[in-house]
């Protein structure tokens, strides 16, 4: 079945992604620039869907998440309405576990687990971090989530699982996915056929 239109928002930044640092399921909070990621992207959003009574609202629980919700729905202005308030908090789409590498930067992983990093590098998709997961499991229960959509959705959640959305409606190959930008400020935008920022 056609996946019904999309309108994807990443959650804003964090310090811990200024800082180049694997967050994963560690619940970081939006810093000041996240915060203005988020108002843009809830003012382009009333632009292009000024009526969103007929969709899905999805949201990933974690905190980061949340704040980007609610940014972006007062942004919007609709943070008062009966659509607002049916938001789903979703656990499969919440971002993918980085196991113990989580709080590391990438050169600290290089310097600590050299081998096991040299091997992700080299597949990304299949391969797990220790005690976390990879990229094959995450497209498991996002995978899930994503085909039972029957009408067009919002959704905010993480750059992770927008790797694996992009991945099913794009066909990006499996080597390929784990290497898509997952930009902040922009809204990823799939019309049922074709995809766009915006």
């Amino acid at each position: 079945m056609p996946i019904p239109p999309l309108y994807y928002i990443r959650h804003g930044e964090t310090d811990w992604n200024a800082e180049y640092r694997y967050q994963g399921q560690k619940d970081i909070p939006l810093n000041v620039k996240g915060e203005g990621q988020a108002r843009r992207n809830g003012r382009v959003l009333a632009e292009i869907l000024p009526d969103p009574s007929h969709t899905n609202l999805f949201c990933s629980p974690m905190t980061r998440t949340r704040q980007t919700l609610a940014l972006v729905m007062e942004a919007a202005g609709w943070t008062d309405s009966d659509w607002a308030k049916s938001v789903r908090f979703e656990d499969k789409i919440i971002e993918f576990s980085f196991g113990d590498w989580e709080g590391w930067t990438l050169e600290e992983i290089k310097e600590r687990e050299p081998e096991l990093y040299w091997e992700r590098e080299k597949d990304k998709w299949t391969t797990c971090m220790p005690n976390g997961e990879s990229y094959q499991m995450l497209a498991e229960r996002v995978g899930e989530w994503l085909h039972s959509l029957d009408k067009p959705t919002v959704v905010i959640a993480h750059g992770g699982v927008l790797r694996i959305v992009r991945h099913f409606l794009e066909k990006v190959p499996e080597l390929e996915a784990p290497m898509l930008k997952t930009p902040q400020d922009k809204i990823y935008y799939w019309d049922g056929h074709e995809a766009s920022w915006i």
